[in-house]
């Protein structure tokens, strides 16, 4: 049954955000509020399980893509830069900027994972670096501005309602933190 209201949460957060109640989603899954509080106290515990879901189904699919062998390094860099959980992607950035502001202790596990889960992408960049792949840089300065970029992402996304999806959003801030916004004739050039 956990499994169940997991999944009608999932999907009442992509379709509603977080705000979502629990009376709403009681009512989706057909059963009394009295009973869904029964297998979970709280909103705060079911975003909770919902997050850690989510986090989880990042690191496998993150672990996935690093022992890939049919991807190359830059392949395999790009693909874990834009990670997303594929049945709960946050779906739009407004809903991030919202569990940010509205449940503050969940906000607060997923942005230790955002600034924590960088092992396999060191061990990428690290080889990247070490086989002249990729240029030696400051790695702390790239994360930054990558995280940066996200949390800039999510204000304008809560603000601007028809803004890209997140995939598509993350997509296009990789592409320009890793081959910049020069055309290719113009490096050839210099």
């Amino acid at each position: 049954m956990k499994d169940r209201i997991l999944k009608v949460s999932i999907s009442e957060a992509e379709r509603k955000g977080f705000r979502f109640t629990m009376g709403e989603l009681a009512k989706q899954l057909g059963m009394s509020t009295k009973t869904l509080y029964g297998y979970y106290p709280s909103k705060e515990e079911l975003l909770n399980e919902m997050i850690d879901l989510a986090i989880n189904e990042l690191k496998k699919k993150e672990e996935e893509i690093l022992h890939d062998s049919t991807l190359n390094l830059v392949e395999k860099l790009q693909k874990c830069l834009v990670l997303i959980p594929a049945d709960f992607q946050f779906a739009q950035l407004k809903y991030l900027e919202e569990l940010q502001r509205y449940y503050p202790k969940q906000w607060e596990t997923l942005d230790l994972f955002i600034h924590e889960q960088w092992t396999g992408i060191f061990s990428l960049l690290d080889e990247g670096i070490a086989t002249k792949k990729i240029r030696a840089f400051n790695k702390e300065i790239f994360i930054e501005v990558y995280i940066g970029g996200l949390y800039r992402l999510m204000e304008h996304g809560a603000k601007n309602r028809n803004m890209m999806s997140l995939q598509d959003a993350m997509q296009e801030m990789v592409d320009i933190l890793m081959h910049g916004i020069l055309e290719d004739n113009v490096h050839e050039e210099n």
